[in-house]
């Protein structure tokens, strides 16, 4: 689908797509949106007017960029993190979360080696350790828990710095490790004024010790793990009593796939007890991105879809609810006039797909999403699968 050269008004001008944009209740066929110095500034349908570049969008989605609020990219830093641009470019993706890879020791580097040369917007969850993920169990040795140093770091950094990350589970915390990190996590996150991301993993900590700590618009991620520890079922398909509470208190649920962290069984039981998930997000790193799973965010929101969850329920998902979760809901996640063109243009395509979830279990799915454009403050870029 190539891109037309024009005389000059608008900059971009995409022309007669379906425009979804939950955060504005919008969903709109045979629409045109139209971008001039790297904002939104018309939507409307039949823009009559020549622009810089043209992208037909006949019979494709053009929604807001996709926000993975779980990625790992602090790359060759970590042992698990990949390259943002070569994904997000791909995938619709717009935002990233970086979901604690940093820490206050290792912040600077971040910024300056991933963040600063991305085309993608990268932001961060800083981990209460200040190595990040460095090395594991990042939070075993004491002193690299500390509590001051995160939330001074996401104080020194508030354009990038939206949350803190804890990995709540033994291979973070050592053997020995309490429920104790994550305390000094809300801490510091009260101290800064963000939510705590909170990662499920094989206990210690105990569940409901984790689910308890959690304030209203914390997040918790790998909400679909399968268990048999941390799973959010209990023993008769329920879902348990203490996760309906923390829900019922404020606490986010983010779906967080990576590569052993999401049940289609789980997920279905919960769907199927109108639990859908606040957050759909990937989990990406270089065990997830890789064959057999090779995880995206349009493949995450494709099994969603398959599941039954509604498709403007799943795209909100995908954009404003974890625009919102981290504050930013003014700047990125919508669609409107005035904000920041950072939009996602999608093909739903129907026919029988193999997708697995991390146990390697496969389903066929009759819908899926393939990115088409990713459009970067303005600037498209042609998807590779598109």
């Amino acid at each position: 689908m190539a891109i037309c050269a024009n005389s000059e008004r608008y900059d971009l001008l995409i022309q007669g797509g379906r425009v979804i944009d939950p955060e504005q209740g919008r969903d709109t066929v045979n629409q045109d949106v139209a971008v001039l110095d790297g904002k939104i500034v018309r939507i409307e349908r039949g823009i009559r007017a020549d622009a810089r570049q043209v992208i037909d969008a006949a019979g494709l989605l053009v929604v807001p960029g996709l926000i993975d609020l779980h990625t790992h990219v602090y790359d060759a830093m970590t042992a698990l993190s990949v390259p943002a641009d070569p994904v997000a470019l791909n995938t619709g993706v717009t935002t990233v979360v970086d979901c604690g890879t940093s820490g206050a020791a290792t912040f600077a580097g971040f910024r300056k080696y991933c963040v600063e040369k991305a085309r993608c917007r990268i932001l961060a969850a800083v981990n209460i350790a200040t190595i990040g993920l460095a090395d594991m169990p990042e939070c075993g040795y004491a002193p690299f828990v500390d509590s001051n140093k995160a939330a001074s770091c996401i104080g020194a950094n508030r354009d990038i710095a939206v949350a803190v990350k804890i990995r709540a589970s033994r291979n973070a915390l050592g053997d020995q490790g309490t429920i104790q990190t994550l305390w000094m996590a809300r801490e510091a996150a009260e101290v800064a004024g963000v939510p705590v991301i909170c990662h499920l993993g094989e206990p210690p900590p105990a569940y409901d010790e984790i689910l308890g700590a959690l304030r209203p618009g914390d997040i918790l991620t790998h909400c679909f793990r399968q268990g048999p520890m941390h799973c959010p079922i209990d023993r008769v398909g329920r879902v348990k009593k203490t996760v309906e509470q923390a829900r019922a208190r404020g606490v986010l649920f983010d779906v967080g796939h990576g590569r052993g962290s999401f049940s289609w069984r789980t997920a279905r039981l919960m769907l199927q007890q109108d639990f859908w998930p606040d957050i759909i997000s990937t989990d990406l790193h270089t065990g997830s991105i890789q064959p057999p799973i090779a995880i995206s965010m349009p493949d995450v929101m494709s099994k969603m879809l398959h599941l039954g969850m509604d498709l403007n329920a799943v795209l909100a998902a995908a954009t404003i609810n974890p625009a919102r979760s981290i504050g930013w809901q003014d700047r990125i996640g919508s669609l409107k006039v005035g904000q920041a063109a950072d939009i996602a243009v999608l093909r739903l395509e129907e026919g029988a797909f193999m997708l697995s979830d991390s146990h390697l279990n496969l389903e066929t799915v009759a819908r899926r999403f393939i990115a088409v454009w990713t459009i970067l403050a303005g600037e498209p870029v042609p998807c590779r699968d598109g």
